[in-house]
């Protein structure tokens, strides 16, 4: 029988399950990071803004009603209540509110007491509007869609639940989009606080709410779940109650209900479950809840779960809910989650679609130079000008450009502000490295400066021009002529650079090499992974170069010291869904960094750096200076922003000079540093800041950097 089959797949053991023992704050959000992607990956949530085409407000029975109408542009129209005690209008103050999710067979005229409820804590909603609160509720939508006479008495939300699955999707990341939309539209209500919202679901409400509370993009929302508690086997295997909406296709391989809520700690949390409600079975409702105790430990994270095992059924408690949301949101102002230095963001279409190519490459059983590869290099050269080859890294792709060139036993003149990456690979290619002052408008190499490096160091075999922060400086045009006129290779650095141009044309296309980056931190990402553009004769000696220096594909004869400087498919997988999109990228950064110049234009102490013109910048960094003469050095100023404000500013570029490393300034090198001094370079080290700077960056993200910035600078 197939319930035997059902029986043992219900009986394995998640495999995202916390183990007992693992009590460590940083176990637990490691995990709890981890499933909330599983969530987001299987729930499908199709992102989608709400538009409110119609109110119609009143006041009634000491409440202020506002009768909506949402437009989404996945489900269509469907209604919403705001309701808000009567003086919110007139307060002048924002308030507390919470989303009230109900459950299967809530009516929305119910919840919010438009009409009288048939059970006394069906009005969930107007109840917690008399205790305070603003408060939002919408219609499921999973009744009345479904002809009467095919569906023949079968339940609609199981119909709609099955047909979901066909696409891929769920039901519950259907309801759960529709949350997180009407989540939005609450937090931005004039009469809310946006910073005291809280979230309350019933029964298949409660999964819903749980679901959304792990989705949010604000993580910290108190969460109050009434009668959805157990463990997945025994709803859906044993006690058949669990509905089909209330949960994700294929969640149990990865995690049980209580390991769900658990995942919410430390936000706060309370749940309530009846001891006579037929949908559970209080013993399997006990052990759950035994299971979300022990994930909030026993530390200051304890006091913020509290469950009720009460006399009741397939009900809610409002006295304990209103009581929940009194401490957690009048009492206490949720913590306001940071805003980090970086933060990678692939929407869980992109994310499906790297699966899909990573699991083509296994199945096909070409792990690496394969398809994905090729298709690697096909997108890129939108954004080089040129032909292209992929390769490992960044300094892969430098390192080899240089021994193409053949630069062992001479010089390679280099920036003397850039990464040691830029420097090393010369030095793995056997040059000695010598360095070059810049010049401050757009942070390249200073033309005279190489001139008389040049002079000084007549057996130059290449130049490395450098693109910092995603500016190709006008500099590099008479970087370009004095090597032009000596006959000397330059290979340009351009890892922050891709997508980046000067005068229209491309980055990694003005010289005889260009070497790229796809380092997470940069503009566009493979994980690991680099670029070499070049003309086709080169590129072959690249691809040679990278693949142990066969003197051809597929043969066993090598005719060069090459390295193992391949690209895998898998890590081409990331790279080719990330170019797919970079167009969105590359303009989203410059719609930023536009925000990012009006917010500054009035800020004391502060001045961002200007792009020169005719420079297409790809802002890979954000820079700016604050006044040298200020109260804050800049160690100070990262300090109290990070601690005072929860903003982290990016990594410099660079704070410390080639020429001061340790290598460099080691006995068995060169004395790199008499070709100093560089003041200029030396003053950008000391001087810069990064601003966060990132696609999924908000506008509200950004205010809130500006603000940090003026509050410790003014």
């Amino acid at each position: 029988m197939q319930v035997r089959h059902l029986r043992r797949l219900l009986a394995a053991e998640p495999v995202l399950r916390r183990a007992p023992d693992a009590d460590a704050l940083e176990d637990h959000i490691s995990r709890a990071r981890q499933l909330r992607s599983v969530v987001q990956r299987l729930a499908r949530v199709e992102e989608a803004a709400l538009t409110v085409t119609d109110t119609v407000a009143s006041v009634r029975d000491g409440l202020h009603r506002e009768h909506l109408t949402f437009d989404s542009p996945v489900r269509g129209s469907f209604h919403a209540t705001l309701l808000a005690p009567a003086d919110a209008r007139t307060d002048g103050s924002p308030g507390p509110a919470v989303l009230v999710i109900g459950g299967r067979n809530a009516r929305l005229d119910q919840l919010t007491g438009d009409v009288p409820p048939d059970h006394p804590d069906r009005n969930v909603a107007e109840q917690l509007a008399h205790a305070g609160f603003v408060t939002l509720s919408f219609d499921h939508g999973i009744d009345g869609g479904l002809d009467d006479h095919r569906r023949a008495g079968r339940d609609e939300g199981t119909l709609l639940a099955h047909a979901f699955t066909l696409t891929g999707r769920s039901l519950l990341g259907a309801l759960v989009g529709d949350a997180l939309g009407a989540l939005d539209a609450l937090t931005a209500h004039p009469f809310v606080d946006h910073g005291r919202v809280g979230l309350f679901g019933h029964s298949l409400g409660a999964a819903v709410a749980l679901h959304t509370a792990l989705l949010a993009p604000r993580q910290g929302l108190p969460l109050c779940a009434a009668s959805h508690l157990g463990s997945y086997p025994a709803l859906y295997g044993r006690l058949l109650t669990g509905h089909e909406g209330a949960a994700l296709p294929g969640i149990l391989e990865y995690a049980d209900l209580p390991d769900l809520y658990a995942a919410h700690a430390p936000a706060p949390l309370q749940l309530q479950y009846g001891t006579a409600d037929s949908s559970l079975e209080p013993a399997d409702a006990r052990a759950a809840a035994d299971r979300v105790r022990s994930a909030y430990g026993t530390g200051e994270a304890s006091a913020s779960v509290e469950i009720h095992e009460l006399p009741m059924g397939h009900g809610t408690h409002v006295g304990h809910a209103a009581d929940f949301f009194s401490r957690t949101l009048w009492d206490s102002r949720p913590p306001r989650a940071d805003v980090p230095a970086q933060r990678i963001h692939f929407e869980v279409s992109q994310r499906r679609a790297v699966l899909d190519r990573v699991d083509t490459a296994l199945a096909s059983g070409v792990l690496t130079q394969g398809p994905q590869v090729a298709r690697f290099e096909e997108l890129s050269r939108a954004w080089t000008g040129t032909g292209t080859a992929a390769v490992a890294s960044g300094s892969a792709a430098l390192e080899i450009a240089l021994r193409i060139i053949g630069v062992a036993g001479r010089t390679v003149l280099a920036p003397v502000n850039t990464f040691f990456a830029t420097a090393a690979a010369a030095v793995r290619a056997r040059a000695t490295v010598r360095f070059v002052e810049i010049e401050l408008d757009g942070l390249g190499m200073d033309p005279d400066a190489l001139r008389a490096a040049l002079d000084r160091y007549p057996d130059t075999a290449a130049v490395l021009p450098v693109h910092i922060g995603g500016i190709v400086s006008p500099a590099l045009d008479g970087v370009l002529a004095h090597c032009r006129e000596r006959g000397v290779p330059v290979v340009e650095d351009a890892a922050h650079a891709f997508g980046a141009t000067l005068h229209g044309r491309a980055a990694g296309s003005f010289g005889r090499f260009g070497a790229f980056s796809f380092f997470p931190t940069k503009v566009a990402v493979s994980g690991e992974g680099g670029l070499v553009s070049a003309r086709p004769g080169d590129l072959e000696q690249v691809r040679r170069w990278r693949d142990h220096g066969k003197s051809a594909p597929g043969s066993t004869l090598h005719d060069r010291p090459g390295g193992n400087w391949r690209l895998s498919e898998l890590h081409a997988a990331v790279g080719t869904v990330d170019l797919e999109r970079f167009a969105h990228t590359l303009a989203a950064r410059r719609e930023l960094a536009a925000r990012y110049d009006t917010l500054l234009a009035d800020v004391p102490g502060i001045r961002p750096h200007t792009v020169p013109p005719g420079v297409g910048g790809n802002f890979y960094k954000y820079l700016a200076y604050p006044d040298p003469d200020g109260p804050l050095d800049r160690a100070l100023l990262k300090k109290r922003l990070r601690e005072r404000h929860g903003v982290s500013l990016a990594g410099e570029v660079y704070d410390h000079l080639l020429c001061d490393h340790p290598y460099f300034t080691g006995a068995d090198v060169q004395p790199a540093a008499l070709d100093g001094p560089f003041e200029r370079a030396r003053w950008f080290a000391r001087h810069h800041i990064a601003l966060p700077l990132y696609p999924s960056l908000t506008e509200a993200e950004q205010i809130r950097v500006v603000a940090a910035l003026r509050s410790e600078l003014s």
